[in-house]
């Protein structure tokens, strides 16, 4: 029997099991609640307890009365005692009778628990399962357990289901783990036949015959017997599909992604198993478990299996198995998950134990409206894990990695709080680590712990540090912002702390205020926390998000109060709390405002209501919770707005077409089709003035353009609905409170004829009078609808078509202002250098075009916006920067395959040479592939790049035309062809090559490049791959596919 230290002790996999005690005699030593509560599940199972203790508990003196239970003084115990008993229990005993009663069991072949030594206890009590007919409990394998399980295992070998076969064949796409449990099985059998016939076992006691047991396996907590989880790809946005490979080749790429990817992709880098715990309505972990399903591989090579688990009492035992295994273990899991895995969260950290786990902190209020919450995350506080939070998706790709750093570098738990309800599933542009370089961050990291041997704090600092010094974004555990001498401080965390900073420009406006955003909840410093608030602070208010507000207390303000009692603060401070779990936009700033002591600001009823509603709307909001959900959108009346335009400085005002955002207004100049008006496809090319602006440009960036919708199209809209276009509307949009006429709203900032989600739908469903229309819309967002779902989505259903179909849905604009996503910027990679055209960027765009199954013509948003543009219209436009950028040294040679507008970005890499070789610099070979279909139709730019070849610029021109001749020609025929200037150039010259269009021929460009390195270039074939991978980071093999 193992007798080392609790903190060294590691479990071994454990199976749960029910000993049968009928008739059978259980020792329990100890008087405390601890050892009745073990008397009570003895009795429960059958077993007739004798307890040693001082004297009887009341609420188990019937016990007494009946026989079943015999109270024997603690002296009168002696070592030969242990023999008449099947079980025994140890609670309440100081650590010298612990080890002492331990040994007697050893010696008598007793199973044993010792209360709060793991390392003494022969197996674990689950009291999960309290009032079985058996007692439950956890067979590990120190001790005396395999005698435990080798009576257990001949039970289960013959009880083995018939439908074993078919249940192992859904876990087909899971085959390490599948491969891991036949392993184990084939070990278990093969010492069962050892033992029944003779062999060696000199390792196991003797059969324990007076205990008989009953597998539980069916009551095991997290193993899935089914598919691991019953997500599709269709159900996930495209840009989840892909992830891990696409963020595996650049050192960074910029993607778009909401919280839960961002984190998941991550998670799934970084970990061999991945256990996901999804609340009720939650849809956590998609990702992941679609790319175990596609058996993506990690950033080590390796597949990563994911499993939906069950959340219930006993959930995170599963991670004690796989860490055993040496697995490196990730949890996805929301917030109220976390109460139920304290306590194996609280045996990881005893024992030091490297585990991730990421949650959602949200909840469901009572209107089945997801809200941001902390009470569950605070309640799991306790357990001492790290617990680090953050805000929106670039933050939870960052923290995640950040995570995992300071688990593997300290060997403690870590808490990752990722989201809030607000910006769980708002996508934003990310950049993404690739594979390599998240795992050269974690392993600097835990290099440069090792060699300071930190506590877990220094450990959180130094992957602070490091972090900037990697990827140049910075992130503190506490972080200030405000006026340096407020006496006011806001201290918040997560997505709450993210509302505030929205705010502080304008309370800046009336009164010094600061805001101190949490990041790191645990390990909690008073000191560290007093010092980085402002000399002058005289009272910090506290804002959290709590949904259980009659639960456990608020373990932040708990841990707040405490500090600025012992901080050593300048002078005292008091400390005020606001719940803010359901509040909307309006109730939100009140709060804020009511707590520094300034006027409120007032709701103001719609334009036109009646006095009935008015009335019926007051009451409403006076006697709603604030979970109530209110739109965030409110009616501006012009007075209002006149304030804000005369006094910009003190209301902050910003007049702008894009509020968040750097924008710029620029003018067009030049606009023509390069296709012929008889082709199918309208390809055009456009230019616009930048004079005037500070809009600048690198070759390869992107320019964003905001289109708007159709103005006429937009009126109908307001006919229909009986809408005021000229009402003037402020709302929060993008984190920004904006002010605009419905018409201003419903042209240029709601994506009015996009393609609504499932959340729009359900949202409708609300608002619906036709009983039948609610049901439909309702259903729609099941699994049961989801094939006619995905049916509207590829067929583009829009809002308009929803609420033109759905008539007896009508929402107030209000309402719409909140529900209808915002237009988004659509990004085209900019076909001119700045060198060669100061004052001006050029675009190179096709018309995307696409008739419904009803046979309606329609038209992207953003190509219809451009192609109908003219000569002197003014357009808002933005610079996203991309990887797609010409070698440093001009004498590098690049290789360059364009298809269709794809040229575009090449245009400009050839102007920018062309200018580089007119200034005297000695310009590298240039080779590039061209593909479209018709010569004759689609050669863009053709007379420029015949110029640019016969001068001599561009060394190599490649054209493949691929409807032009019987059989068709691609790019990577001609790859193909020039195996020998590939392999010269990339590998002897160092060489740069890029591909831009769509994702196609992607694979067989690579190939074409493969053959030209392994034929040519002397690289073995086993090699090639590594290569190609090292040339991307290096970022001399670049990709820009859509």
């Amino acid at each position: 029997m193992a007798t080392g230290p609790a903190e060294a002790f590691l479990p071994s996999p454990s199976l749960i099991v029910g000993l049968r005690l009928d008739g059978k005699k259980a020792a329990v030593f100890g008087s405390g609640a601890s050892a009745t509560s073990r008397a009570m599940f003895a009795l429960d199972a059958g077993a007739d307890v004798v307890m040693y203790a001082p004297s009887t508990p009341a609420s188990i003196s019937k016990w007494v009365e009946s026989g079943r239970l015999t109270l024997v003084p603690q002296t009168k115990y002696s070592s030969s005692d242990m023999s008449a008993f099947s079980v025994a229990f140890v609670a309440d005993a100081a650590p010298a009778d612990q080890q002492m009663l331990s040994y007697d069991a050893q010696a008598a072949g007793v199973p044993v628990n010792v209360a709060g030594s793991a390392a003494l206890s022969d197996f674990a009590l689950m009291p999960t399962y309290h009032g079985s007919s058996s007692l439950q409990i956890a067979v590990t394998t120190n001790g005396v357990a395999p005698r435990v399980a080798s009576s257990l295992l001949q039970e289960i070998v013959g009880k083995l289901p018939s439908d074993l076969e078919t249940r192992l064949t859904d876990f087909a796409r899971l085959s390490a783990v599948a491969l891991e449990a036949s392993r184990e099985r084939d070990k278990a059998l093969a010492k069962l036949e050892s033992v029944s016939t003779g062999g060696d076992s000199a390792d196991l006691s003797p059969p324990l015959d007076d205990i008989s047991m009953a597998a539980t396996a069916t009551q095991t907590p997290e193993f899935p017997l089914s598919s691991p989880g019953s997500v599709t790809e269709e159900s996930v946005p495209m840009p989840v599909l892909g992830l891990s490979k696409l963020c595996d080749g650049a050192a960074q790429h910029q993607l778009s992604a909401d919280v839960q990817v961002a984190s998941s992709y991550v998670a799934h880098a970084l970990s061999d198993l991945c256990f996901v715990y999804s609340a009720p309505e939650q849809e956590l972990g998609e990702a992941a478990l679609i790319w175990s399903r596609r058996a993506e591989k990690n950033a080590y090579g390796e597949w990563t299996s994911a499993l939906r688990m069950e959340t219930r009492a006993g959930a995170g035992h599963a991670l004690w198995g796989a860490l055993t295994l040496g697995s490196r273990v990730t949890a996805i899991a929301s917030t109220a998950s976390l109460p139920f895995m304290l306590p194996v969260l609280s045996e990881l950290v005893a024992c030091r134990q490297p585990v991730v786990v990421h949650a959602a902190a949200q909840s469901l209020d009572n209107f089945a409206s997801a809200q941001t919450d902390f009470s569950d995350a605070l309640v799991a506080l306790q357990s001492q894990a790290v617990f680090l939070v953050s805000s929106s998706a670039q933050e939870a790709h960052d923290i995640a990695l950040i995570a995992h750093a300071v688990s593997q570098a300290a060997l403690v738990p870590v808490v990752h709080l990722a989201n809030g309800a607000h910006s769980a599933s708002e996508a934003m542009t990310v950049r993404m680590a690739s594979h390599t370089r998240l795992v050269g961050y974690v392993g600097a990291v835990s290099a440069a712990a090792c060699r300071l041997n930190s506590s877990p704090a220094d450990v959180i600092q130094l992957a602070f540090s490091q972090f900037k010094s990697s990827f140049g974004r910075t992130y503190d555990s506490l972080e200030y912002y405000g006026s340096p001498v407020a006496e006011t401080v806001f201290v918040s965390l997560g997505e709450v702390a993210a509302r505030v900073q929205t705010l502080l420009p304008r309370l800046l406006s009336e009164t010094d205020v600061g805001m101190l955003s949490v990041r790191t909840l645990r390990p909690w410093s008073p000191s560290e926390f007093i010092s980085r608030l402002p000399l002058t602070t005289t009272k910090l208010v506290v804002l959290n998000a709590l949904g259980d507000c009659d639960g456990s207390p608020d373990v932040l303000l708990t841990d707040i109060s405490l500090s600025a009692l012992v901080g050593h603060s300048a002078l005292p401070i008091e400390v005020q709390s606001r719940n803010v779990y359901g509040a909307d936009q309006h109730a939100f700033i009140n709060a804020t405002r009511e707590a520094l002591g300034l006027q409120a600001l007032l709701a103001e009823a719609p334009v036109g209501a009646s006095d009935l509603e008015q009335q019926q709307q007051q009451q409403q909001q006076e006697s709603a919770p604030l979970s109530l959900a209110v739109p965030l959108a409110s009616v501006a009346s012009a007075h209002a707005v006149a304030q804000r335009l005369a006094f910009p400085e003190a209301f902050a005002t910003q007049l702008s077409a894009r509020p968040r955002e750097k924008t710029f207004d620029v003018k067009v100049t030049s606009l023509y089709r390069m296709t012929p008006e008889t082709y199918d496809r309208n390809i055009f090319h456009i230019e616009f003035d930048t004079r005037g602006t500070d809009l600048t440009y690198e070759i390869g960036d992107a320019l964003g353009v905001y289109g708007y919708n159709d103005p006429s199209q937009v009126s109908d809209f307001c006919k229909l609905l009986g809408l005021d276009g000229s009402q003037l509307i402020t709302a929060v949009k993008d984190e920004q409170c904006q002010t605009r006429s419905i018409q201003s709203w419903l042209t240029h900032a709601l994506d009015l004829f996009g393609r609504p989600s499932k959340k729009f739908y359900a949202a409708l469903a609300d608002f619906a009078v036709d009983e039948k229309e609610a049901k439909k819309l309702r259903w729609l967002t099941t699994a049961e609808g989801s094939a006619e779902f995905k049916e509207r989505v590829a067929d583009t259903t829009t809002y308009v078509d929803l609420l033109l179909e759905f008539a007896s849905a009508r929402p107030s604009f209000l309402h719409l202002v909140d529900l209808v996503a915002p237009i988004k910027p659509r990004h085209y990679s900019i076909a001119s250098s700045a060198k060669m055209h100061p004052g001006s960027v050029h675009l190179c765009v096709v018309s995307v075009e696409w008739r419904t199954s009803k046979g309606e013509l329609r038209a992207g948003q953003c190509t219809r916006f451009l192609s109908s543009l003219s000569i002197g219209d003014r357009v808002v436009v933005s610079v996203k920067p991309s990887v797609m950028k010409l070698p440093p040294i001009d004498s590098q040679p690049v290789i360059m395959a364009g298809l269709g507008t794809g040229m575009a970005p090449f245009r400009a890499f050839i102007e920018e040479r062309a200018v580089r070789k007119m200034q005297g610099a000695k310009v590298g070979p240039m080779t590039l592939y061209f593909g479209s279909r018709h010569r004759a139709m689609e050669y863009l730019y053709g007379e420029e790049l015949e110029a640019y070849h016969a001068d001599g610029l561009l060394t190599n021109l490649r054209l493949a035309f691929s409807r032009d001749q019987k059989e068709k020609v691609y790019i990577q025929h001609h790859m193909r062809d020039d195996s020998e200037l590939l392999a010269s150039q990339m590998l002897g010259q160092d060489g740069c090559f890029y591909l831009c269009g769509p994702t196609w021929p992607a694979s067989d460009v690579k190939d074409a490049m493969v053959g030209a390195f392994t034929a040519i270039g002397g690289v073995k074939p086993s090699d090639a791959n590594k290569v190609i991978e090292t040339l991307k980071e290096s970022e001399r093999y670049i990709l820009e596919v859509y």
